[in-house]
Order: C-alpha cells, then structure tokens, then sequence
C-alpha cells in the first residue's frame, strides 16, 4: 500500500501547496522508471569486473548494492505517484531522497573498493557507467535539491578525489574534467529545475483560470435558466388576470353601450393589444428556449412569401400613414417559409415601430444564387454604439424607450430565428437616416419556370366557417366565468358542448354517457390535475387521438416541449374568442374524418 501520512495528524501548511504535490509526483515516478537500470547496472559490472576486482571489496560492494537497491526498490514502489492522491508531498520527498543517495553512495563506494584494482578498460567503464547515473540524475531529481545532490555528491566527489591518491586511478585532466562536467551538470540542472518550477506554475494558473471560467460558465447557464424560468413564472402569473381581461371585453355588447364610453373601452382594447403582443415576444422566447422549432425545407414561391406579408404589413403601416413597398424577384426557394415570414414581420414591425414619416421598403432578391432579403425604413436611425446591442433580449435604445412600448424582444427573437436556419442578419444605420436591415440566407434560389412545384400549394386556403357546425366539443374548464364563455362562444357556430369535469373519477363516470366525441378545449392547470392528463384519459377512452387544444398561461420550456410531442395546438392566454373558434376550426379541418388510432 502507498505511504500514507495518518489521518489523525493534522498536514503540514506545505502539504497543500500543489506545486509541492506535482515535484513530489514527478520525483516520484522518475524515481520508479529508473528501477531496471538500478539493477542492470551492478550485474554488468558483476559480469565485467569478476575477473578483474578484489574478490572480498567486489563481494562486500556487490551485496550493499543489493540491499541498496532492495530497500530502494520497495520504498519507492509504496509511494503514491498521482499528484491529486498525495497526502504530504514530504514523505514521498523523503523516501526518494532516502532511496536515491543509498544507490550513489553505493556508487561513490565503488571508487574506492573496486576501480583502483580494475585495469584502464574497466575504470572507464566504472566512468561512463556513473557519468550516465549523473546525466540521468540531472533531469529526473533536479527538481528537488537534496535528492539530486544526494545522489551526484556521492558519485563524483569520490571520482574527482582519485588524482589526490598515492597512485592517481587517471591522469590530472580526467579529473579536472570530471570536476568541469560536475560543474555544468549543476548548472544544467539549475536551469532545467528554474523552467520545469516556471512551467509548472503557468499550468496551474491555467488549471485555476480555467476552473474559473467554468466556474463563471456554469454561473451564468444557471443565470439563464433562473431568468427562462421567471420569465415563465412571471408570464403565467401575469396572463391569467388578462386572460380574463380579454374574455370580459370580448363578452362586451358594444352596440348598447354609450358612444363616449364606446371610445374609452376602444382606448382600452388598444392598450390591451400593445400588452397581447408583450406577452407573445415573451412566448416566442420560451418556445426558441425550449429547442423543439426545427427548420423546415420545403419549396415556395417568392411571390406567396411577399403576398403573405404585404398582406399583415400593409394595414399595420397604414394606421401610421405610412407607405409600405413590397418588390423583388420571383422565383422558387427551397427553405423554412414560417422562420422567414417572422423574421421578416419583425423586421417589418419594428420599422413600422420606429418610422414616424416616409416609407419602408421591403424587398428580396437573389446574390450568388442565395435569397437575401432586406427591409429599409426611413425612421431615425440607430446610433453605432447601438447597434452592435439591439439585438441583445430586452434591449431598449434609450432615446425611443418613452416613445414607444414593448419588451426589447423583436430583434433578439430575429436573430435567434436567424441562427437557427444558418441566416446572416447585418444592420446598416445612420443617425437620422434610418436603418436598412438584411438578412442573408443559405436558401437557393431557382429562377428555371420548369421547376417542379408538387410541394407548393397556390390553392386558397379552406372555409373552416362550417366546421364546428354539429361537432361534439368538451370543455374542461375550472373557472366557471371563462367555462360559460367557451361554451357559449363555440355554441354560436353549432358546436354541441359538452362542459367535463376536471376530477379524474366524475370525468369517467361522465364518459359513460357519452359515445362520441370530436374536440377537446381544455385549460392546463387545473384543480386536481393538468389539461394534457385529461386529454390523454379521454384519447385512450375513445381508443384514437381526439383533436385537442390547449389553453394555458404556462410558457415554460418543458411543456411546449411536451404539448408538441402530445400533438396538442397551444393557445397561450391571454386569447380572444375568436382565436378559440378559429383555432377549434382548424383543428377539426386538419383531423381525419374518424382520427387517428391512439398508438399503444
């Protein structure tokens, strides 16, 4: 087993010291990798030298390097050779110590029980065996002082020494070369421990800074998650009130209402539209946060992705007296038509946003075969320092912030689309020249009339006006005010509601009296359970994937990410009732005549 200090005594400071850990760890296993040469060399010189030394000097030198080499052997063997397993770099220092002036001693022994009895070829033999000791020693104990020399001070003192004797082992030079070559091992050594320290410390520091950097990495990923998470929190907490807001304000009869109080609720429909569109930057972010939007590649014409935003854009800019422009070329592209169209409506908004006179021009065209499309306004302009932190979440240019309202979301979530599809968005801008926006895409563009379009609809879009028209529709709801709303709502357009309970064991006993089912409103968070339980209580009751729709305040990650894999549209409160009708709508449109069998 390793050496080990007790565990009872208490370290010394030292002994925490990482630097002292790695010298100890790398003595260590020099120390260890030298074993084999500990023992070859005294069986060369026992083959050698047999012939040649005193037997009783050779015989008593032989049996010290054995038990030398022994005990060196096993201390070393013991010690824990890893840096981050090393109790007290002392002890291993010690025993190296211990181990390594045993075997020049041994050594320097040599010199004088047996070189002065070997002829010339020996001696230089006995030489170059401990030169090549010290040459090893220069590099593999150097970093720790007393273990080199406590293995070279015994090894060439002796060796230097041998011109001082009765009869010289070599001539004069040897020795004073030897007593040179000494000098620079030394030296050597000195340098070579100077930069191993030096190194050693840059690694360290790098080991430290880098455990900082992740330290401060993981820091802000759980910054970001805390901020996901409120933002979620605080959108749910804030939609339900105004979810309410939106059902009584739709539940209004204008017609019997005064024409001056008529313009006060106008004035406060308006503002409750600036805070629907706050809360749908806000879901726009959870949803690109909870990583289930996939680009799609599908084929389109140019001509369909300007109409379908010349159609949104243009009443949006004339309500500003704005005049908008659509132009560009036309053409095929093969790429993510939806990412496009709210890339673009964000640009397009917020010039619309930032322009008070003039014109936008919202254009699209082909470079080096790739669609690249732009919007340009004639607004006020971004500032330089802006520019480069417009596109940061939350972000408001300080100058416009008491004109107008809204979160500071549009560009970040443009961006982000833009990443997401492998898009460039540059701006270019001057002060009181407005912005131009280009977004540079990797989508091709194909100009060749021949191309085949199977995968590209022209058609209108379908009447949905008829379908909830005798359509058995539950409505799970536990807030009796909004329960009455949905079922009054969808009985206007002929659907039959059916108002379930949210308890899971009335909801069984309901099912028994009913024999068919075509859609499910339900709310999310509920009493005792959750929307999407129920929903999938009542698929596997009817054995087959009844359309649903889910209404809840809940922007979080996680469930998009669920309710997208339960194949469950999401409308995210607050809503109006006509979004619920057309949502229901297009549901029933988009389902089989008999459904989809529910999968085991």
């Amino acid at each position: 087993m390793p050496f080990r200090t007790p565990s009872a005594a208490p370290k010394p400071l030292r002994s925490q010291d990482p630097l002292s850990r790695e010298r100890a760890a790398y003595i260590t296993k020099a120390a260890r990798s030298v074993t084999v040469a500990n023992v070859i060399a005294p069986l060369l010189c026992y083959v050698a030298f047999q012939s040649d030394a005193d037997p009783q000097r050779f015989r008593i030198w032989l049996i010290y390097m054995f038990v030398a080499t022994v005990i060196r052997t096993f201390t070393t063997g013991r010690l824990e050779h890893q840096a981050s397993q090393i109790g007290d770099p002392q002890v291993n220092l010690k025993w190296v110590t211990l181990g390594v002036g045993l075997i020049g001693f041994g050594w320097g022994l040599g010199w004088w029980l047996l070189v002065p009895d070997l002829g010339m070829e020996n001696r230089l033999l006995y030489l170059f065996i401990t030169t090549g000791g010290m040459f090893n020693s220069m590099f593999a104990y150097c970093v720790y002082w007393p273990a080199f020399f406590s293995f070279t001070v015994p090894v060439m003192v002796p060796a230097i020494l041998t011109v001082l004797t009765p009869r010289p082992l070599f001539h004069w030079t040897v020795s004073a070369g030897l007593f040179a070559l000494f000098f620079y091992v030394v030296k050597i050594s000195r340098n070579f421990s100077q930069s191993y320290e030096d190194s050693l410390r840059l690694r360290l520091r790098n080991e430290k800074l880098y455990q900082e950097l992740a330290t401060e990495r993981d820091v802000s990923v759980a910054a970001n998650t805390a901020k996901s998470s409120f933002i979620a929190s605080a959108s749910h907490d804030l939609r339900q009130p105004m979810h309410a807001v939106n059902i009584y304000l739709d539940s209004l009869k204008m017609d019997k209402i005064p024409e001056a109080e008529q313009q006060t609720i106008q004035k406060i429909k308006s503002s409750i539209t600036t805070l629907n569109e706050m809360f749908e930057s806000l879901l726009n972010i959870s949803k690109l946060d909870s990583l289930t939007y996939r680009p799609v590649h599908q084929p389109f014409s140019l001509d369909l992705l300007g109409a379908s935003l010349e159609e949104i854009a243009r009443p949006l800019a004339a309500q500003k007296g704005l005049d908008i422009r659509f132009s560009g070329e036309q053409g095929v592209v093969r790429g993510d038509l939806k990412a496009l169209q709210q890339i673009m409506m964000n640009l397009i908004a917020n010039a619309i946003h930032f322009t008070e006179q003039g014109h936008i021009d919202v254009t699209w065209r082909s470079e080096r075969h790739q669609l690249v499309l732009s919007v340009q306004d004639t607004g006020r302009g971004i500032e330089a320092d802006d520019q480069a932190k417009i596109f940061n979440e939350f972000y408001r240019v300080d100058e416009t912030r008491p004109l107008h309202d809204g979160l500071g979301l549009g560009l970040s979530i443009v961006k982000r689309l833009c990443q997401l599809i492998g898009a460039l968005i540059t701006v270019a801008s001057e002060r009181g020249q407005g912005a131009n926006f280009t977004v540079h895409t990797a989508y091709p563009v194909h100009h060749d009339a021949s191309l085949p379009l199977d995968n590209v609809s022209h058609a209108p879009p379908p009447d949905n006006s008829q379908s909830l028209h005798g359509k058995v529709v539950a409505v799970i709801e536990d807030d009796p005010t909004v329960r009455e709303a949905y079922r009054q709502t969808l009985a206007s357009k002929g659907a039959m509601v059916v108002v379930l309970p949210d308890d899971p064991q009335n909801l069984l006993r309901e099912l028994e009296l009913l024999d068919h089912l075509d859609l499910i409103v339900s709310d999310f968070r509920l009493r005792t359970t959750t929307g999407d339980a129920l929903i999938q209580t009542l698929r596997e009751a009817f054995n087959r994937e009844v359309p649903a729709i889910l209404v809840t305040a809940d922007t979080s990650p996680a469930h998009i990410d669920r309710f997208a894999q339960m194949n469950i549209p999401v409308l995210h409160k607050p809503v109006s009732f006509q979004q619920i009708i057309d949502s229901a709508e297009k549901a029933l449109t988009s389902a089989e005549p008999d459904g989809n069998e529910l999968k085991p």
